[in-house]
């Protein structure tokens, strides 16, 4: 079991609570859970003492906080102490009865459930809880969503362990550790480890997540060793939009196609800023495309492989935007870097290809005689590919065997600087590499860390992180009071724009700035609201 919980520590203040609210003890007041949610009303906590507790429970639409003593101690070892167990006898959690955003479970172990649908949880009627800070481990969805199913629903998923789920398939499994159809979901800070979709006949797709006809946010996720029968070992993509921020997506596989990422019919697709590392596949090792004329943005692709065809990145009847991305020692027969094919037309710009292999054909970059990508302002090894502003330069990464892909530039001590800085389209600027952010003329360079989506891409912050301390916490809403009576502003800011000072820290409703109404949502975050959104970028010049 794979259930071990390392959270950044949340402390809900019962301070917040409305005074109307009543705190229902498990076992104190009821021997079981359910009979704790039977019992309450609407803004009720039912806090359940550690233990293990046989059972299948429904909310039955109370929209309640049902948590374990992590609630108001911050103490993640409760979570693995508090233990929700299935007992193979139907699904652990259901929310089928248009629960909403105040329904929340959080600080549990969910485990040993067994159903069609979502083993560990089940989302279905429009019902759209919080799930949070919960280890969701070795649970069956026969069908669908080993470790949680959404249909039709849209919950917040957050800062969970979902690991070592299944699902099987009779004929075809669909989302190991989650499954979404015809859903809305925010799916942020979960760590989605060794989750499998198999099936007797057509294989499996979406090791770790699975989506069909949705519009997801997949946000700083580590999504990590999950397995697809067919495709899309870290996620599987059906006609959805997918947005794929800063996740790590590294050692994935799939028996077919997209050990990383599979999308087909996915056009609102967009990746940006993600490690994608180390999966495997018979085609996209890292990511495959498939009738989807998806953006990729400042991601890292390294060390991905594929049997046959892309071992970074396969097209296939798609026309990708692919800017400013790192394509590092990926390997394949055809098209080491990517391989594109049946009238794949790519527009591939501001990128490094490097230091990838293909046994049989294109080390860099391979395609069927139909399908080449347009290629400018792109730094490819062996070769200065026809089109503006090619080059043939090895890119002098820092130190590409610790993963550190930035280019190596005088300004931030190194001796030399590398010969892809401030060499990509001039159409595309961003602020230059160096060690001051924000400092200089704007320029633009190649690879992940330059582009326009750099500009966002350098604030690496936790959302709500008010006061810089690494967490986001009632201390935060504390220091966020004292800055608007007059005192210091948040230690961390990002200049986005010349003169545009944006405390990216203290936005937590996503609207890239830092008021009075971020207050409110962080408190109503920690009475079990909404979960805190991110700038989605840098806020224009004003």
């Amino acid at each position: 079991m794979r259930c071990i919980f390392s959270f950044t520590v949340i402390l809900i203040y019962f301070a917040v609570v409305s005074s109307w609210a009543t705190i229902i003890n498990i076992p104190g007041d009821y021997p079981t859970i359910q009979q704790g949610i039977d019992a309450s009303v609407e803004g009720d906590t039912v806090l359940v003492q550690p233990g293990t507790y046989v059972e299948n429970i429904n909310f039955n639409g109370h929209n309640i906080v049902l948590g374990s003593l992590f609630l108001i101690t911050g103490d993640t070892s409760y979570i693995s102490q508090t233990v929700i167990d299935g007992d193979s006898a139907s699904s652990v959690v259901t929310f089928e009865n248009g629960e909403d955003s105040i329904a929340v479970i959080a600080g549990f172990t969910i485990q040993n459930g067994y159903a069609n649908e979502g083993g560990g949880i089940k989302c279905d009627f429009n019902s759209n809880p919080m799930i949070k800070n919960n280890a969701i481990c070795e649970n069956v969805g026969l069908d669908s969503g080993g470790g949680i199913y959404c249909n039709n629903s849209d919950p917040g998923i957050h800062k969970n362990t979902i690991a070592d789920n299944w699902s099987p398939g009779v004929e075809v499994g669909a989302g190991g550790g989650i499954y979404c159809s015809n859903s809305s979901s925010f799916i942020s800070d979960n760590i989605i480890i060794g989750n499998s979709a198999t099936g007797l006949i057509g294989g499996g797709a979406g090791g770790g997540i699975f989506c069909i006809d949705s519009d997801l946010s997949i946000i700083n996720n580590t999504i990590n060793g999950n397995f697809a029968g067919s495709q899309g070992g870290g996620i599987y993509g059906f006609n959805s939009g997918i947005t794929v921020n800063t996740n790590e997506i590294i050692d994935n596989i799939a028996g077919e196609s997209g050990g990383g990422i599979y999308l087909f019919e996915s056009d609102s697709a967009a990746l940006f800023g993600n490690r994608i590392s180390l999966n495997n596949a018979s085609n996209g090792g890292g990511i495959h495309l498939a009738l989807s004329n998806s953006i990729l943005s400042n991601n890292i692709f390294d060390n991905n492989n594929a049997g046959y065809y892309g071992g970074a990145i396969c097209c296939e009847h798609s026309d990708a935007t692919i800017l400013n991305n790192t394509v590092y020692k990926n390997s394949a027969q055809f098209g080491g870097g990517i391989f594109t094919f049946y009238t794949s037309y790519p527009v591939v710009t501001n990128t490094i290809f490097w230091a990838d292999s293909a046994a049989l054909g294109g080390d860099e970059i391979g395609g069927d005689d139909a399908s080449w990508p347009t290629i400018t302002y792109c730094d490819i090894k062996g070769i200065v590919w026809p089109g503006d502003g090619n080059i043939d330069a090895d890119p002098l990464f820092r130190d590409p065997d610790s993963s550190d892909f930035h280019l190596m530039s005088i300004a931030c001590g190194d001796s030399v600087d590398s010969p892809c800085i401030d060499a990509g389209d001039p159409n595309i600027l961003d602020y230059p590499l160096n060690c001051a952010w924000g400092l200089g003329d704007l320029r633009s360079d190649m690879g992940a860390y330059g582009g326009e989506g750099s500009l966002s891409g350098l604030c690496i912050y936790v959302v709500g992180d008010a006061n810089n301390s690494g967490d986001f916490n009632g201390l935060d809403v504390t220091y966020g009071v004292t800055y608007f009576k007059g005192g210091p502003p948040p230690p961390y800011e990002c200049e986005c724009t010349p003169g545009n000072t944006w405390y990216v820290g203290g936005d937590v409703n996503g609207n890239c700035s830092y008021n009075g109404l971020d207050i409110t949502f962080a408190v109503a975050y920690f009475k079990g609201g909404q979960d805190p959104i991110p700038c989605p970028e840098c806020p224009p010049a004003n």
